[in-house]
């Protein structure tokens, strides 16, 4: 692929400087909420953290230092791609034999999850495998623009991914993805596996298929209808995951219900109001990581509001969540539909949301790699991009394009 490929623009990120003023006097006029004596998170974002973060997104976050730095450290791009206006972000190596990546984020998040990972994917190391390095912004996310008709769910995302790699040149490629990006990786190892070689994931979905009674004096009573049924063989940790996954899906599952019913109307609030906005993402970037209740130790103000700003300046949350409503209600059904058939890795990090036994795994997927991890959370490119890397490398150099 080069620049002047004919279908492919360059792009430069450029806010206009209206938008930019018109955030700063809306942050100016913010009128924040109260907050129960000693509620901490447990009942949303908590209130002195919104203030300190409010407070500094007002007067010392500068967009015009990030914006010069997302031009500057990425190399942006657009294409048409099955009606969307892709954007996408390139990094080739000059080894034309280099493995073709395809790094994929998820919601809340953006293409800048993969900031720390891919410098180090890009080095040079020796006994590591080299990569082209695409990361786009999903359709509807980020610089990319939204589907207009109903239906874009998962599988149309993997449809409009692979047709970019494709377009790019890159007719055989490897694939890596957390949260939505899990589920899009895994259609593309079962629906575009001629072009689609091999997938890492760090939320591998899998359903049991095959079950056995387990005793019920082993788990706490209100997960007992979540592990009536387990497969055969579980490990503590195992056991403790599905107790974790049961427990997220108990009682932090809320945000799911609203998106994947009534995205439309969550969306006149949070594309109307920033503080609305970072509340709702900040929170999931505090609940969801391994952060020990401290988000600043996971993440910096200036990653968390830059996340945040991408969906804010584009105005991408409705369409952002309305993938929630296209997918969600599908998921196990087009689960049930297809088998990854390529070579897999998947690494579980201890403080995500699911966590699925290696035996699920293996019935859902070509399993190839299986790695469990000490520390880390939901975003795992950001938490812990070492280990996230050395895993990915430790299976994407054993495939031959």
């Amino acid at each position: 692929m080069t620049d002047e490929a004919p279908r492919v623009r360059r792009f430069f990120v450029d806010v206009d400087k209206k938008n930019v003023e018109d955030l700063k006097n809306r942050l100016k006029h913010t009128r924040f909420p109260d907050q129960l004596a000693g509620a901490g998170w447990d009942y949303g974002s908590e209130l002195t953290f919104m203030k300190g973060l409010i407070e500094y997104w007002t007067h010392t976050y500068s967009w015009p230092k990030q914006q010069e730095w997302l031009n500057s450290h990425f190399s942006h791009f657009k294409i048409m791609v099955n009606g969307i206006d892709l954007h996408f972000t390139h990094k080739p190596h000059a080894d034309s034999d280099a493995i073709p990546l395809l790094l994929i984020h998820g919601w809340p998040g953006s293409f800048i999850e993969f900031q720390k990972i891919i410098p180090k994917l890009a080095a040079n190391r020796p006994g590591q495998p080299n990569y082209h390095i695409v990361a786009p912004s999903l359709p509807g996310y980020g610089f990319s623009s939204s589907p207009v008709d109903p239906g874009f769910g998962l599988e149309q995302m993997a449809d409009t991914l692979n047709e970019l790699m494709v377009q790019l040149g890159y007719s055989k490629y490897v694939a890596q993805g957390g949260d939505w990006g899990a589920f899009i990786s895994f259609f593309l190892g079962s629906k575009h596996a001629g072009h689609c070689q091999a997938i890492h994931t760090n939320l591998p979905y899998a359903s049991p298929k095959m079950w056995k009674p387990w005793h019920a004096a082993q788990v706490a009573n209100s997960w007992l209808p979540f592990l009536n049924k387990v497969p055969l063989a579980l490990t503590q940790r195992e056991l403790d995951g599905i107790a974790s996954t049961a427990h997220f899906i108990e009682r932090g599952t809320g945000y799911q219900a609203i998106q994947k019913t009534k995205p439309q109307t969550l969306g006149y609030g949070l594309n109307d109001s920033p503080i609305g906005l970072c509340a709702w993402i900040c929170e999931k970037f505090h609940g969801w990581s391994d952060c020990h209740g401290d988000i600043y130790s996971r993440f910096s103000k200036d990653e968390l509001l830059t996340n945040v700003c991408l969906y804010w300046f584009n105005g991408c949350i409705t369409s952002s969540m309305r993938l929630y409503y296209e997918s969600l209600a599908q998921r196990d059904q087009m689960l049930k539909l297809y088998y990854c058939k390529v070579p897999t890795a998947a690494a579980d990090f201890p403080k995500d949301l699911y966590h699925a036994p290696r035996a699920w795994i293996e019935q859902q997927y070509n399993l190839k790699q299986y790695s469990m991890f000490d520390s880390g959370g939901h975003f795992a490119a950001m938490e812990e991009p070492d280990l996230l890397v050395e895993d990915m490398n430790k299976l994407f150099k054993t495939i031959k394009l």
